[in-house]
């Protein structure tokens, strides 16, 4: 088996569909899903209008964490029911499988931590991160409460985009076309669907697309989606609620537990759109990927060999 084998599980899942469109539908269908759930934005207005000044932690954190849920919480509704009606296939067949769910979750908010982490601290041991002052009722230890409100969001906000891409545009694609395609088009799709946010630049979005690639190597290593959700909601709220830095971009609110800003060339460090934007996600993300490659073909190689002894005792 190769790397870029259909036969890999989260391929041959998909190939239970009564529908695999093309690669031009596939897009047309994600863009209108997506829209979708934009709309779930619009009663949020009323959140809004109430001046930060008098927002409580709870309030801080609560309103932002509906503002990931409602979004991405419809869009993960939307595309199951495409699947479930449209489709006629099983929610499970989108990666969700049987077998060692805690596991592979727990597995993946670590290394999603981990990963992030490694970033700050590459950063700190070149001088260029340090600490800044702040409210001392949304920093720190007292902030527990609403960063842990918080992650609520981002565990919806994860798995929504990799639901999406991974779960279902990544499989539909490959099983129809080739896998080569399908993690070149879901990557480069998640790159740009961030061109819109704030501070974004060229080596931003090659690092997303980046990330891109890195998910859709660990789902075909898992031959799951748990790890990969888990990894990108601990990647969001390490990065924005942890450690206090943009994540994309986007200023996160609900408390921080570490309140820290970085300094240096933004080409390193990824300046205001986030440590996403720095050459140090860059060599982090491709080194992942590397790895990711060699477990998979380690994984191969070992499943040919169990595969070749059982036929020979046969």
């Amino acid at each position: 088996m190769r790397v870029f084998s259909k036969e890999n599980e989260i391929f041959s899942l998909a190939k239970q569909s009564r529908l695999l469109p093309n690669v031009f539908f596939t897009l047309l269908i994600f863009i209108l899903i997506t829209i979708i759930g934009d709309l779930f934005l619009l009663p949020l207005g009323f959140i809004n209008k109430l001046p930060i000044s008098t927002r409580s932690l709870f309030v801080q954190a609560t309103s932002f964490a509906v503002k990931l849920l409602l979004p991405f919480g419809s869009t993960i509704i939307a595309f199951f029911l495409w699947v479930k009606i449209i489709e006629k296939r099983s929610i499970q067949s989108m990666g969700f499988t049987k077998g060692n769910i805690f596991n592979k979750y727990l597995r993946g908010f670590i290394i999603g931590i981990l990963m992030m982490a490694s970033s700050v601290l590459l950063m700190a041991l070149l001088g260029m991160i340090e600490f800044e002052s702040g409210n001392s009722s949304t920093q720190g230890i007292s902030a527990l409460g609403g960063i842990f409100i918080v992650l609520i969001g981002w565990i919806v906000q994860g798995a929504s985009e990799e639901i999406m891409l991974r779960g279902w545009m990544m499989p539909v694609i490959g099983a129809r076309h080739n896998v080569p395609l399908s993690i070149f088009i879901s990557s480069s799709l998640f790159g740009a669907l961030h061109l819109a946010n704030n501070n974004v630049t060229v080596l931003s979005v090659i690092n997303l697309v980046l990330f891109g690639m890195f998910a859709a190597f660990y789902v075909i290593w898992e031959g799951s989606l748990w790890g990969i959700c888990a990894l990108h909601s601990a990647w969001n709220w390490t990065q924005g609620n942890l450690f206090g830095l943009e994540v994309s971009g986007m200023n996160t609110s609900g408390g921080i537990l570490l309140n820290l800003k970085t300094k240096g060339p933004d080409i390193i460090t990824g300046g205001l759109f986030g440590p996403e934007g720095g050459l140090i996600e860059t060599l982090l993300l491709s080194t992942g990927i590397v790895i990711l490659i060699i477990l998979i073909q380690r994984k191969n190689i070992c499943k040919s060999i169990m595969e070749y002894t059982e036929n020979g005792e046969g």
